[in-house]
């Protein structure tokens, strides 16, 4: 015979296996009440160091759970499911509730047109839910914000590629790849608009440079980052203020003819005429300053020589080119009046056979 106290702890064993088969099994109302009797029986009751009247709680905690979603109330399930250990349920609701959080988010952005705000939103739903049942209308929300918000700068692009504007068709295009580079519209890509632009801009850009307009050009080659372009343009203003320095300190030396071959290259530096012209007049300048020394050391060497007609020649040459030239405290116009007139009065010695009244000219330096 079994006694009542064997029949009583197997009735109870199988009375709380089949609560946690019910527990399992998602029936909270059954798994309470199997509970609730054992309870009754033995208020401490316990098997494998689980307490019936703990998973009794947990069975009326997850019926509250289950009654709060079905009505819709989100946070009072998540809340009931956390209470009940029910760390499945919870997670499940945790996602469920972040992802209506944040589809609403990326609505009302869309509504105030906040395009990019929203795709980002969709973007990391995919990121962070892969495999989820709502994975392809995020992708193709996505999409419509992406184009919504970047096809007015495609558009833009276009009408600026049409106008031969490849600054501002670059720039537009760039707008678009930096936040999509895999956007496409009718099948055209903004990626591959974007390099014809820039392609524009680099034969804009050499052309301003052709003309003169460095500045311009160098401007130009830094919006599109192009570094060889721009290296070499930094490279050539250098050389351009390096040999403008040379030559000024050749002509503060009076070095007048390695002055003017300075200038005259500095000159072939500039494309615009306005910089040409400025170096080819100091080239001139220098130039005639240094062929006006030769002429007027010529002139002193025949005019201490007493070679009057000579010097009369080149100090005549220097006031043809410069009328008030002056070489220290001897100017030019009266070394050639000088000149001409012991010419003259070496004429009149010769035609009378007698010596010319002595004049004291000095000795010229």
């Amino acid at each position: 015979a079994v006694s009542q106290s064997q029949i009583n702890h197997e009735q109870l064993l199988r009375l709380f296996n089949q609560g946690q088969s019910y527990l399992i099994n998602q029936k909270w109302r059954l798994a309470e009440e199997l509970f609730a009797q054992i309870e009754a029986h033995n208020s401490h009751y316990e098997q494998d160091g689980l307490l019936a009247s703990t998973l009794r709680q947990k069975a009326k905690l997850a019926q509250k759970a289950e009654a709060a979603w079905q009505s819709g109330d989100l946070e009072a399930a998540l809340a009931a499911f956390q209470q009940a250990d029910d760390v499945e349920h919870a997670q499940e609701l945790y996602e469920l509730i972040t992802i209506q959080e944040r589809e609403a988010k990326a609505e009302s952005l869309t509504a105030v047109a906040n395009y990019q705000a929203a795709a980002w939103i969709y973007d990391h739903l995919l990121a962070d839910f892969p495999d989820h049942e709502n994975e392809i209308y995020w992708q193709i929300k996505k999409e419509s914000c992406w184009a919504a918000d970047l096809l007015p700068y495609f558009n833009l692009g276009l009408e600026a590629l049409e106008q031969n504007e490849w600054r501002a068709a670059y720039d537009a295009f760039t707008q678009v790849v930096i936040s999509d580079p895999y956007f496409r519209h009718d099948g055209r890509s903004a990626t591959s608009f974007a390099e014809e632009a820039r392609k524009g801009v680099v034969l804009w850009a050499d052309q301003q440079l052709r003309n003169g307009e460095v500045q311009r050009a160098l401007a130009a080659y830094q919006e599109i980052g192009h570094i060889a372009r721009i290296e070499n343009v930094d490279e050539f203003l250098r050389l351009r203020q390096q040999e403008e320095t040379a030559a000024q300190a050749l002509e503060a030396k009076e070095d007048w003819y390695a002055a003017a071959t300075k200038y005259k290259y500095l000159s072939s530096l500039y494309y615009d005429e306005y910089g040409r012209s400025q170096w080819e007049s100091a080239a001139k300048r220098c130039a005639e300053n240094g062929r006006l020394i030769n002429l007027y050391e010529q002139g002193v060497t025949a005019f201490n020589n007493k070679q009057w007609s000579k010097a009369e020649k080149l100090f005549g040459q220097i006031i043809t080119i410069r009328p008030n030239f002056q070489q220290g405290e001897h100017f030019a116009r009266k070394c050639y009046r000088v000149a001409r007139w012991q010419k003259f009065l070496s004429y009149l010695t010769t035609q009378s056979g007698s010596p010319p009244p002595t004049i004291q000219t000095g000795k010229l330096s």
